[in-house]
């Protein structure tokens, strides 16, 4: 009974406010035990520590030269910097953005109280991580096209543009939350606009990028400051009347991320992933017509068919390498890496599926080599064409040496290939490991091995590697090396990956 007086929701009367009811339940879970150890708070800070401390000085150079970009190069700029606008209006419909605690969503959305007061820190943080990410994208901007010196208040208007900015793409990104069937007109403007932008990036068109006057920065910063300042309290004003069906998926997805930190088990995110992005949409391939391919090969490419809008993402995505070819050393064959597993990964979930429940593959009377065989092809296919179009952009548009750069990428395709196969059937992450002890404590080696998994396939890549990395000018005679390299590293992975006598994985 003395739990029923404590609680605002058991006392009779008017409802109690959403502050009062949070309060209470802060209250009890500062009772129940602290949901951020000091543990984790200094595993936290090491991590950025050592991050800065690693990265920091050539990425600092990086996005602040001594000299602003040329006026060749500023298309390229403005380009970016209108991409990185798009791009975080689309990671913020992708991400919801209003999101609520599943326990929240659970036991305070139901509950009457005022829905502005629920809802309102969720879109404080919102906002605080848009006018954030607003005001990096600035910084990047006045770094690369303002004249050296800078003064202050040149600096001040920048990154208070790009804040305000920041906000407003967030309020936009909630009003599509809202009402998600109007909001479909603003999901076509990353596929319109993220193309030719992309295509302003690589080429350098006739005339320079105006400078906007010192004079014109206070005007026009203040003119966007007092439309998020508007914008933000009507949409304050609108939370009284949220619905609350479109927090629940984008709720239970952050609940997800956030259990797999907290058990450091990320192995079940790809499949989350893969089940999230089938989950309502109409199939409207038509199956494939009898032939002599293999049962997982022929599965492999009625996946590719259902998957034509991110194929053509992926190839837009090819430009990328090629839009930061000034990037610090190694930063280029990171991308290409990076890059071709994302495209060998179009398909894997299959892999990852077979590895898991390989019921299927029984009644398919397939050994366990047999079906290896077959669900690298199509990876390795995807894998070897990004690579070679990214390095054929790569040359066509970089300050490269020149060489057979496409075909270095198409050698390099079948070892990213195996990377992220080996990454798709890596499994749980093995928590029986016994503690490493270091300098800074003590930690479990199993989600690291887990995110390490595959990556020493590179070792079959180094020709191509190097090249990308400026250590050497590639030639045919590179080229077959890096063939006879890959060829080595598929053979090993085909032989050794499982038991040609086991109709298992």
């Amino acid at each position: 009974m003395s739990q029923l007086r404590e609680s605002p929701v058991a006392v009779a009367g008017p409802p109690p406010r959403a502050r009062e009811l949070r309060r209470w339940v802060r209250r009890r879970r500062a009772a129940a035990g602290a949901s951020l150890s000091l543990e984790t708070v200094y595993v936290l800070a090491l991590t950025v520590v050592i991050t800065v401390a690693m990265v920091g000085p050539s990425w600092g150079r990086l996005l602040w030269p001594d000299r602003p970009a040329p006026e060749s190069a500023r298309w390229t700029v403005v380009a970016l910097l209108a991409a990185a606008a798009v791009g975080l209006l689309l990671l913020l419909r992708r991400l919801g953005p209003l999101l609520l605690r599943r326990d929240d969503l659970a036991w305070l959305l139901p509950t009457p109280v005022p829905r502005r007061g629920l809802l309102l820190p969720a879109l404080a943080r919102v906002l605080v991580g848009a006018a954030a990410a607003g005001a990096l994208v600035a910084l990047g901007g006045v770094a690369q096209l303002a004249e050296r010196p800078t003064p202050p208040s040149t600096f001040g208007w920048w990154v208070a543009t790009g804040a305000a900015g920041g906000v407003l793409l967030a309020l936009l990104a909630v009003a599509a939350q809202r009402r998600p069937g109007r909001a479909r007109p603003l999901d076509v403007i990353p596929v319109v606009a993220l193309p030719p932008l992309g295509a302003l990036a690589l080429v350098e068109p006739a005339g320079a990028v105006p400078g906007v006057p010192v004079v014109a920065l206070g005007p026009l910063a203040s003119a966007v400051l007092a439309a998020a300042a508007v914008a933000t309290a009507v949409t304050v004003r609108a939370l009284a009347s949220f619905p609350g069906a479109p927090l629940h998926d984008p709720s239970r997805l952050l609940g997800s991320h956030l259990d797999a930190a907290y058990a450091a088990e990320p192995s079940f995110l790809p499949d989350l992933w893969e089940r999230r992005y089938w989950r309502g949409r109409a199939l409207r391939s038509r199956p494939l017509r009898r032939g002599r391919l293999p049962g997982p090969v022929r599965h492999d490419l009625l996946i590719l068919a259902r998957k034509r809008r991110r194929l053509g993402w992926l190839a837009l995505a090819a430009a990328v390498p090629a839009v930061l070819v000034q990037a610090p050393g190694g930063t280029l064959a990171l991308l290409v890496v990076l890059g071709g597993s994302l495209a060998a990964g179009t398909t894997l979930d299959a892999t990852r599926r077979d590895a898991a429940a390989p019921a299927l593959l029984r009644l398919l009377g397939l050994t366990g080599r047999r079906v290896l065989v077959a669900r690298t092809v199509a990876p390795a296919l995807l894998a070897s064409v990004w690579c070679a179009l990214a390095a054929a952009v790569l040359a066509a548009t970089g300050d490269l040496p020149p060489g057979p750069w496409w075909a270095l990428g198409l050698a390099l395709g079948p070892t990213v290939a195996v990377m992220a196969l080996r990454r798709a059937r890596s499994g749980l992450v093995d928590n029986s490991l016994p503690l490493v002890d270091t300098p800074a404590g003590s930690f479990a080696p199993g989600p690291l091995i887990w995110l390490l998994a595959g990556v020493d396939q590179l070792m079959f890549a180094v020709p191509a590697l190097a090249a990308l990395g400026g250590l050497l000018a590639p030639t045919w005679a590179w080229v077959l090396v890096q063939v006879g390299l890959s060829a080595a590293g598929l053979a090993a992975w085909l032989l050794l990956g499982t038991d040609r006598r086991r109709p298992v994985l």
